[in-house]
């Protein structure tokens, strides 16, 4: 009877023993289980992370192309914009190099014109010769003020200004300022700059 019983106590001992083993079997499995779970986090995490960063990195370069584009775009039209005014200019400094040529070569004209009119004897008021000359010149008057052409005002004792004047006779005199002795042919102003200056004889006072 003592035999089976010591039996027993063996059987229920390696009983234990196996039990023991098994539990600790099955924790060693279940600590790999959250060992490789943690594995598998930290490298999702850490491809996560990689991730947003190349996604972080195509942000910057297309706002770095963006600003270098826009920079360009600016440039582009300050460009156009200089090229523009600088057209816009040479248009006008051409227009006005072409009427100052035609209208010089009206000036003739009109000082012939202005001789003919100080010329005019009394006696021919009514001729119809005189009547056609008043006539153009009258027109040709009006011609000038359309056209912003006006004669120089200058007078018998004004400065000379060689930037107004032309001198082609000088006499002496007592003095050291230059003035004007004798107008000798008239000046005329373009849209208030000299045109052709005044032709004068200049002496000293």
């Amino acid at each position: 009877m003592k035999l089976g019983h010591r039996d027993d106590k063996v059987n229920e001992a390696n009983a234990d023993a196996n039990q023991a083993e098994t539990t600790d079997a099955g924790d060693a499995e279940v600590q790999q289980a959250v060992d490789d779970v943690n594995v598998g986090q930290a490298s999702s995490d850490g491809q996560s992370n990689n991730e947003d960063q190349d996604l972080i990195n195509v942000i910057n370069d297309q706002q770095a192309r963006i600003t270098e584009l826009t920079n360009m775009v600016q440039r582009t039209r300050a460009d156009f914009e200089n090229y523009r005014k600088h057209t816009e200019a040479d248009l006008a400094r051409s227009r006005k190099n072409g009427e100052e040529s035609v209208i010089k070569k009206l000036l003739p004209i009109i000082d012939v014109l202005d001789s003919a009119m100080a010329a005019v004897p009394d006696e021919l008021a009514e001729n119809d010769w005189a009547k056609g000359v008043v006539g153009a010149h009258k027109n040709l008057t009006k011609m000038m003020a359309d056209l912003q052409l006006s004669k120089q005002v200058v007078k018998i004792g004004d400065a000379f200004d060689h930037n107004q004047h032309e001198a082609i006779l000088f006499e002496d005199g007592e003095g050291d300022q230059e003035v004007i002795a004798e107008i000798l042919r008239p000046g005329y102003l373009y849209n208030g700059a000299v045109l052709r200056p005044a032709m004068v004889k200049v002496t000293k006072k």
